[in-house]
């Protein structure tokens, strides 16, 4: 028997024990050990023939009926496996209805696929933002299949769970580094021969997200160009959008500004054919950023404030508009436009005191506290700069931490409390030493 022929006998060997209510312990002899039992029902193949039909035997079944045991414990899997691919296919458009059908089938499954069903049900509560159970369901997912009794490798679940985990430590905790580490536990135990092969790009994607956020522009785009060979292969709409976002983004941080433009602008007229307007506002964001480097502050505007006439088609996605209003408060700053700087600034603070996303909120803190440095009001910069750096420390956003703690020392510099501003540069030359001894990138 093949491997898919052993792993459908013992599946349907363990049906039958517990139908028949038998515990592994019940079964064992001085012929047939509790780990030899528990070998032929995860399908192990190095089991000894004869142990598998003499366990066979005891639960009542010849050598002549494997065949149609086995046929028929295919024909249950594949009912099953086209039920879980429907549930997943729907979870976007009926989140509740797939729920529901998991749970029947949670009982009615008798542990078959539980990894699966465990996986499925924390996308269900990843869609309701429930990100707690989320996080449960699919820890336990992960537990099943070290465990052995996963369904199969092939079907990439563990790297998918992996996938999900990075996504609720960036979503629910702002944890860069953790969500890093979960995506690269993903692309480790991703099998490329196997199932979900559009994964392994969504892992990539986020990947470069990270390392982006976390100042790593270098793997950033070395992992982007890596994933930029496959692009003709990925049929997800949102990873290539995220590809040209990220494209655009990190170099326009190495200042290839043409070569950046190109990929905005493209991007752009990809998200627009498309109707994705959540795409369409962060890739005129970051055309704008682009341009705004590159000194072309006319065309910078237009393209900011063409992102905020989209907000009502963003629905629950405003949030991306932090980052818009903070880059349009930095431009007119730029212009000596300091009443519109201020208000753009202040709005986007306010806005980012909103939302779950520290980032976008830290970064909007700082331009608010560089405004006021800029307009020599050092009193007021340190609220701002002060909070930045509060949110910096719990979430480990070194950059942003450097920055506020030497922005803050020139505050106190300017109001004369020599002692403050040494303290803050002792403390942000200690940062620096960390920085270089752990070898990031400057």
């Amino acid at each position: 028997m093949n491997a898919q022929d052993l792993k459908s006998l013992g599946e349907a060997l363990r049906r039958i024990r517990k139908e028949k209510g038998f515990r592994l312990k019940d079964l064992e002899d001085h012929r047939i050990s509790f780990a030899t039992i528990s070998s032929i029902e995860r399908g192990v193949p190095t089991v000894k023939p004869q142990n598998r039909i003499y366990y066979c035997q005891k639960l009542g079944f010849d050598i002549e009926d494997l065949p149609s045991l086995i046929n028929k414990e295919r024909e249950n899997r594949s009912q099953i496996e086209n039920l879980l691919f429907l549930i997943e296919t729907c979870i976007n458009l009926d989140c509740d209805g797939a729920l529901e059908r998991l749970r029947m089938l949670q009982q009615e499954s008798k542990g078959q696929f539980m990894d699966i069903i465990l996986y499925l049900k924390g996308l269900c509560y990843m869609k309701k933002n429930n990100l707690k159970a989320a996080e449960k369901y699919i820890n336990q997912a992960i537990e099943l299949i070290d465990s052995g009794k996963g369904t199969m490798n092939e079907n990439n679940i563990k790297a998918a769970c992996f996938n999900e985990l990075g996504r609720i430590y960036y979503l629910r905790d702002n944890n860069l580094n953790k969500a890093l580490d979960f995506v690269n536990k993903g692309l480790n135990v991703f099998i490329k021969s196997g199932d979900r092969q559009e994964l392994q790009y969504e892992l990539l994607i986020g990947k470069v997200s990270y390392l982006e956020k976390l100042y790593r522009t270098d793997e950033a785009l070395q992992t982007l160009d890596e994933l930029w060979a496959s692009i003709q292969n990925i049929n997800r709409l949102d990873v290539k959008l995220n590809m040209y976002e990220l494209k655009a983004t990190l170099l326009n941080q190495k200042k290839k500004f043409q070569t950046a433009l190109t990929f905005a602008k493209e991007g752009l007229y990809i998200a627009r054919a498309n109707g994705t307007h959540e795409q369409a506002v962060r890739l005129l964001t970051v055309w704008g950023n682009i341009l705004q480097n590159a000194g072309d502050l006319q065309t910078a505007e237009n393209c900011y404030q063409l992102a905020l006439r989209l907000e009502n088609k963003l629905k629950d996605k405003k949030y991306v508009l932090v980052s818009t209003l903070t880059q349009l408060g930095k431009l007119y700053g730029k212009r000596g436009e300091w009443e519109q700087s201020f208000n753009c600034l202040n709005m986007a603070v306010n806005r980012g005191r909103k939302y779950n996303d520290a980032h976008r909120f830290c970064e909007s803190l700082m331009a608010l506290g560089d405004y006021y440095l800029e307009t020599d009001e050092y009193a007021k910069a340190i609220t701002p700069y002060e909070e930045a750096l509060e949110i910096s420390t719990q979430y480990n956003f070194s950059r942003q931490k450097e920055k506020s703690l030497l922005n803050l020392s020139e505050c106190w510099k300017k109001m004369g409390n020599t002692e403050k501003y040494v303290a803050l540069l002792d403390e942000l030359q200690s940062e620096l030493r960390l920085r270089e001894q752990e070898g990031l990138e400057t």
